[in-house]
């Protein structure tokens, strides 16, 4: 997964993984993604 994505995106996703493992789920979904943007709580999507 070391593609031209910037380290906060690339945390994003590790976060979203770990939500999803949390969650039981083998794969990460819309779900995942949010939960990972909440736990960054440091991003434009938060602010919105």
């Amino acid at each position: 997964m070391d593609n031209n994505f910037s380290a906060q995106v690339k945390e994003i996703i590790s976060f979203s993984r770990e939500e999803a493992l949390r969650l039981g789920n083998d794969f990460i979904g819309t779900e995942h993604l949010l939960l990972g943007l909440i736990r960054d709580g440091d991003n434009t999507a938060i602010k919105v």
